[in-house]
């Protein structure tokens, strides 16, 4: 949840409700539906047939469909590697550390977490002063000034200006910020590797529809908190800190803490879930061919964010590719799930596929207007 709640996010978060105000509320409502069926699938699948989303796609599918959906995949890690390198560049830009070099040795320590598999130290560090963040935004909204009655009448009502491109823009990027490509891998990846019994089931997708709500509550507060940032055409670097002025001069510290914290704690996140996707595909395990890939996908992209001049705008452009970027994964995990050969008698009902359908033909659609707002 803490992962899927990333910098990206929560830039995202800020920019919506700094440009719309409460009208970007019902969105992130709304994309509880789709997080949670789209996260009970990929959950789902890893328990009842003992496969993450790769196995599963070169076993059922075969190896040319494999290696196919190998590629958006990849392509997948790199730019949430953008993302998250950005959103650590953003930190150290708050704590007036120089970026660039900054980076390289962020780029060096993840490597070394990676090389040296130490994914649950770094988590048992990264995990406190990343809910810090959170904690600073939850207490911002209790200072900041909001309208309650214009949460209820605008915030949750469904009209909202649909076809105006910087709304459609916003949502494009808001529908990317919650729906990830590496989602759908670390749960079945994660389920199948823990070796859960399909009686865990009940428990798995209840637990599954708390994290979804929880993690759009939280963007929610983050709108919220964007409502006092002035945007004309986006967020500046300065106007960061505002979010969190309730902490004084402290805020820059704060959020530039967590910006580094949750964007390492991504990037662990990000690395296993290629690990159970793009190396699944191929169908391999080779620690070689993991570091491979690794440093294919990561290396260009520190590299990238070291040349971009505007972090907040690759973000967001960012976020609007992911809705596209996740749909191959997407068809492939609605295949799955509804096979009875797959998941061993757990398959989705009628009702069931029809939901989750209807949920990646809103992400699909949701993106398409986000292209469209950018031409």
């Amino acid at each position: 949840m803490i992962a899927d709640v990333d910098i990206a996010s929560i830039v995202t978060g800020l920019q919506a409700g700094s440009e719309w105000g409460y009208r970007m509320i019902f969105i992130f409502v709304l994309l509880i539906i789709p997080l949670f069926f789209i996260q009970d699938a990929a959950g789902r699948l890893g328990i009842a047939s003992g496969l993450g989303l790769g196995q599963a796609t070169r076993k059922y599918f075969g190896k040319k469909v494999a290696i196919a959906a190998a590629l958006p995949m990849a392509v997948g890690d790199f730019l949430e590697y953008v993302a998250e390198y950005a959103g650590i560049g953003l930190g150290l830009y708050l704590l007036g550390l120089p970026v660039a070099p900054g980076l390289v040795i962020a780029y060096l320590v993840h490597t070394f977490i990676v090389v040296g598999r130490q994914y649950a130290r770094a988590e048992a560090v990264l995990l406190p002063l990343s809910l810090l963040l959170v904690a600073g935004f939850v207490l911002t909204l209790f200072v900041f000034p909001f309208n309650a009655k214009e949460v209820f009448s605008i915030g949750l009502s469904p009209f909202q200006p649909y076809g105006n491109s910087s709304y459609d823009y916003l949502m494009a990027a808001s529908i990317g910020a919650v729906i990830m490509p590496w989602m759908l891998y670390f749960q079945s990846g994660a389920n199948a590797r823990r070796l859960k019994r399909p009686e865990a089931m009940k428990a798995e997708r209840i637990e599954t529809l708390l994290g979804a709500v929880v993690s759009e509550v939280l963007m929610v507060i983050t709108v919220l908190v964007g409502l006092n940032l002035t945007s004309s055409g986006g967020l500046g670097l300065s106007d960061l800190p505002k979010a969190l002025a309730v902490f004084g001069g402290n805020a820059s510290l704060l959020m530039g803490v967590g910006f580094i914290s949750a964007g390492f704690l991504a990037l662990v996140v990000i690395s296993m879930g290629s690990a159970w996707g793009v190396l699944e595909a191929l169908n391999t395990r080779s620690r070689r061919a993991f570091l491979i890939i690794y440093s294919l996908e990561s290396l260009p992209a520190v590299i990238l964010v070291m040349i971009s001049s505007n972090y907040v705008t690759l973000m967001l452009g960012l976020m609007v590719i992911f809705t596209i970027i996740v749909l191959p994964s997407l068809y492939l995990l609605g295949k799955l799930v509804s096979r009875a050969d797959v998941m061993n008698g757990y398959q989705y009902d009628r009702r069931w596929q029809t939901a989750f359908w209807t949920m990646a033909a809103f992400i699909a659609i949701g993106g398409l207007m986000g292209i469209i707002a950018l031409l």
